[in-house]
């Protein structure tokens, strides 16, 4: 990914999603959480204090390993045990299936290349009646927002490294097997529509 991918890109989006209001959304998104979660997109580690007392065990899925002394750090004082693996979460999970009671992704499946494939796995790995927790930023269900990311989507790409601003989120979901049983719909205060539609609900099996 290069030194922008690697360094700088991982850097303004942990200063950019770590904030109070983030923190917020991520803790009411992530309050379903419990027994053996598995985690898509890690990043860098900022969902680990967002997490309620009903996580045993984390498994962190991620293609790329970001700021590892400042994720380290955040490993270490987590309340439950951590493991990462360095896997395109698309890529054949290394778990039998119905291995976890949870698998959750905020700000995650906009950047997954193969998504339907990533989809299908997590469902594979998934509980029968295990919850799959999503906070996502999408598509705007309003045209004018949707022709802006259309738009925009091209450089979107290239400067946030693979995000896509115009996935309808739910709709990939459910496509994959999964029926969304909660959803809700806001733009984030202070951020640009088409950079703050927001797609937050809980998933289970169809």
């Amino acid at each position: 990914m290069g030194i922008y991918g690697n360094h700088i890109f991982p850097r303004l989006m942990d200063g950019g999603l770590s904030g109070p209001r983030h923190r917020a959304l991520r803790e009411r998104a992530l309050s379903g959480a419990r027994g053996i979660v598995l985690e898509i997109g890690f990043g860098t580690g900022l969902n680990l204090n967002c997490y309620p007392g009903e996580v045993d065990r984390l498994v962190a899925v991620d293609p790329v390993i970001m700021l590892e002394k400042r994720v380290a750090g955040r490993i270490a004082r987590a309340r439950f045990p951590v493991e990462r693996i360095e896997r395109d979460a698309a890529d054949p999970l290394p778990f039998p299936a119905a291995t976890f009671d949870t698998i959750t992704s905020t700000w995650t499946l906009c950047s997954i290349d193969r998504l339907r494939a990533a989809l299908l796995e997590l469902r594979r790995v998934l509980k029968p009646r295990g919850s799959l927790l999503f906070l996502e930023h999408g598509r705007s269900d309003r045209r004018l927002a949707a022709a802006v990311q259309d738009a925009l989507n091209p450089l979107q790409n290239v400067v946030a490294c693979g995000c896509n601003l115009n996935r309808r989120i739910d709709e990939e979901i459910e496509n994959a097997g999964f029926r969304v049983i909660e959803r809700e719909r806001f733009k984030v205060d202070g951020v640009p529509r088409p950079f703050g539609e927001v797609y937050e609900g809980v998933a289970t099996h169809a």
